[in-house]
């Protein structure tokens, strides 16, 4: 027994010592196996996860096969009124390079049988974009909605831009922004399809759609960026038997730079100029939108652009040729283009009336020469009485009556070439102004990627009897216009028509040049004429114009423009008939 107990504990010690030697490697495999387990445990669970989201994903696809089936079906048995608000979707693959399914509400137009839907609103797959939004909760009141195209992915999506497919005139999709000179209301702004690349940052939405963010809550409540414009222009004038007329010349036709913002109903625009080695305030003023007996109506307080006959109320980045017809450029008020004042518009279903009371722009020297303001009411109204997937009609009226501050005479100069020739111009030089009263109208068409532009415009003039000493005696005179302008896009674009307002307003270019594309191509003419011969120190004329636009992305776009143009005045530094030629060139960006 002694033999056995000593050779067991021979074995016993051996064994002890072994334990005593493999016991700090034990300790940490111990203390791994929770963490290894762990790890195994979180394989898994991510596994199930990433199956379970696939056959959810699955589920949704052949939910959405099932619906698109059918409204096809529903569509092929009923045919929707125009202006009843119609659902669409299709269904596309998620593999690579596929479009991604999405669904597209269109409240203007009915999808023709067996075709998809042109343009999706709200993506339902893939990307967040926020819950689905009904046009008819939109501020906006312009019914034809052409939402953006199915290339287009929305919030964090940065493939590239392939070729869009042309919307309806007159719907959100015919244009890439609202006109510069129009209020960044909520529900507007946000209705216009969106092209560009959008981030996510801080809780933010940044839209890099014009190389400048803008930032904006993801409920597109709030939203702010900076904005601004430059148009370069050069013009060769030749022709004319006065010699001082015929120059050449560079020319800042614009250089802006502002801010707007956005905080639920109210927004708000601040912008200078620097153009001419000046700096002036161009547009400064607040708007609040809101409902009254169910139409979108704004109120404006500030300094704001006319809205004043097509051409008229179009901002200088946005006009067709390098300047605005004779009808905008003469049939115009003492106080110019801009006043700071009082602005009421009320939005329909494809009208709206706008009224203004305003005095002189805030660059006026009234306060420190003690003269009181030229005041001016004016209204303008445009109505689309007929319109189609292809084809579009506007017709519009406006008109203002002015109550003119004393002065000794009065002169207005309007330019028959281009911004770069001051000197060819009809100028009216006569007594001073008592009053006057001015209205015009105009009607405006598009079929397919071709428009129509006629505008007319008269102003009844009432002249002082006298200032100071002076005796006038009774005066009046007239002067009107009238012009007639066409184009037509080259490359399938449709018409840059703003239906909100009736005006033009930033194009959405198909093919863009920065995703290897040709851009949009334009061409198109214009005729102007001009008689205020019979009053006191007038002048008649008339121009021929033709232009060529190159829009290479929605924001950019060069121009060329060639004028022949006549004009006779009765007084001034060119007394007496000539003709003139100019050929214009513009480069310009808005931002």
């Amino acid at each position: 027994m002694k033999r056995a107990s000593a050779a067991g504990g021979s074995l016993r010690k051996p064994a002890a010592m072994g334990c005593r030697f493999f016991a700090p490697l034990a300790v940490p495999v111990m203390l791994a196996s929770p963490a290894a387990a762990s790890v195994k445990k979180a394989e898994i669970d991510m596994q199930v996860l990433a199956a379970l989201v696939k056959t959810q994903a699955q589920q949704i696809h052949a939910l959405q096969a099932r619906l698109a089936v059918l409204e096809g079906q529903s569509a092929a048995s009923h045919k929707t009124p125009l202006k009843q608000p119609v659902r669409h979707e299709r269904v596309a693959s998620t593999g690579r390079g596929n479009e991604m399914p999405y669904q597209s509400r269109d409240a203007g137009f009915s999808r023709p049988e067996g075709k998809p839907a042109v343009a999706p609103t709200i993506l339902t797959a893939h990307v967040p974009s926020g819950p689905p939004r009904d046009p008819s909760d939109d501020l906006a009141a312009v019914p034809l909605s052409a939402p953006r195209s199915a290339t287009n992915h929305g919030i964090g999506w940065g493939s590239p831009r392939l070729t869009e497919r042309p919307a309806p005139p007159g719907s959100w999709g015919a244009v890439s922004s609202i006109p510069l000179n129009s209020s960044p209301a909520i529900g507007v702004d946000s209705s216009i399809p969106y092209a560009g690349r959008t981030t996510h940052m801080g809780g933010l939405v940044l839209k890099w759609g014009k190389g400048l963010p803008e930032f904006m809550t993801p409920d597109k409540q709030y939203a702010f960026r900076v904005r601004g414009r430059i148009l370069v222009d050069y013009g060769a004038a030749f022709g004319s038997k006065f010699h001082d007329q015929n120059v050449s010349r560079t020319n800042l036709r614009a250089v802006r730079l502002g801010v707007e913002g956005r905080a639920r109903e109210l927004s708000w625009v601040f912008e200078g100029d620097y153009s001419n080695n000046e700096v002036s305030v161009v547009s400064a003023y607040a708007t609040w939108s809101s409902r009254l007996a169910r139409h979108r109506v704004e109120y404006t307080l500030g300094n704001k652009f006319n809205d004043r006959g097509f051409d008229g109320s179009t901002g200088s980045a946005e006009t067709v040729f390098l300047d605005r017809d004779l009808v905008a450029t003469s049939i115009l008020p003492v106080k110019g283009w801009y006043g700071l004042g009082a602005t009421f518009k009320i939005y329909g279903e494809g009208w709206h009336v706008s009224t203004q009371l305003t005095g002189n722009d805030v660059n006026a020297s009234n306060i420190s020469n003690n003269l009181r303001d030229d005041l001016t009411y004016a209204f303008r109204t445009h109505w689309i009485p007929w319109r189609s997937k292809n084809a579009l009609v506007h017709l519009g009226a406006w008109g203002f009556y002015e109550d003119v501050k004393p002065a000794a005479t009065f002169s207005q100069k309007i330019r028959m070439l281009a911004r770069t020739n001051d000197a060819f111009a009809a100028r009216i030089n006569t007594l001073p102004i008592a009053n006057s009263l001015a209205g015009g109208l105009e009607a405006f068409g598009i079929w397919k990627t071709a428009w129509v532009l006629g505008e007319y415009g008269i102003r009844d003039i009432s002249f002082r009897r006298s200032y100071g000493t002076t005796d006038f005696g009774t005066h009046r005179g007239t002067v009107q216009a009238a012009s007639l302008q066409t184009g037509l896009f080259l490359t399938g674009e449709t018409p840059n028509y703003y239906a909100l307002t009736g005006q033009w307003a930033s194009p959405r270019v198909l093919d863009p040049v920065t995703h290897g594309g040709v851009g949009a191509w334009e061409v198109a003419l214009r005729g102007d004429w001009l008689d205020g011969w019979k009053m006191q120190g007038g002048t008649r004329g008339w121009s021929a114009t033709a232009g060529v636009n190159w829009y290479l992305v929605d924001y950019m776009r060069l121009m060329l423009n060639y004028t022949y143009a006549h004009v006779d005045n009765q007084k001034g530094p060119y007394v007496g008939p000539t003709g003139g030629n100019i050929v214009g060139l513009r480069a310009g960006i808005t931002f």
